[in-house]
């Protein structure tokens, strides 16, 4: 009888805590995946809502702008009444700034719309703004704001009688001009 060497037993196991473990590594990878995407969503979303608040703050300014600015006639006619176009390079007469400010109610709505583009393109990536009168709306101005938003995926179509320049986001604001 041999006594020094004891009877091996079947090894049917080896290496299935190896397994386990790689498994294990394998899905937390996929939970730490998912949560930097969730993470990179949230933080799209959070720049697409900054976006909105400054379209909103600017097309504000500028409706406090148009009802500071008594100007008489249709709204369809108003100096207030602007295109798709960026604000040009050159600033325009400096005889509205200040304030000793001397100049008529239409240099005043001209010197408003170029200031406040300049703002628009500046504070938005791809700003651009428009104010458009309806003459079946009475009177009402439509304040436009336009931006690029590459975060979204699916943005949702703006109304087709604002005229938006297309791949962008826009918001309207309705501004009641007071009749003088």
């Amino acid at each position: 009888m041999l006594t020094g060497i004891p009877p091996r037993k079947p090894r049917g196991q080896a290496g299935f805590l190896l397994m386990e473990a790689l498994v294990a590594v394998l899905m937390l990878s996929f939970g730490l995946f998912a949560m930097a995407g969730f993470q990179l969503r949230v933080l799209s979303d959070s720049a697409g809502a900054s976006n909105q608040n400054i379209a909103a703050q600017l097309a504000g300014d500028m409706a406090d702008r148009i009802r500071g600015n008594l100007v008489t006639g249709a709204t369809t006619d108003s100096p207030y009444v602007a295109d798709w176009s960026a604000a040009s390079v050159t600033e325009l007469d400096p005889s509205c700034a200040g304030s000793r400010a001397s100049c008529s109610a239409a240099e005043l709505a001209a010197d408003d719309l170029w200031n406040w583009k300049r703002r628009v393109a500046n504070a938005l990536p791809g700003g651009l703004a428009n104010v458009e009168g309806k003459s079946t709306t009475g009177g009402l101005l439509f304040i436009h704001i336009a931006w690029d938003e590459p975060a979204v995926v699916n943005p949702i179509a703006p109304e087709s009688d604002w005229n938006c320049p297309a791949g962008k986001a826009c918001q309207e604001v309705i501004v009641a001009v007071p009749q003088p």
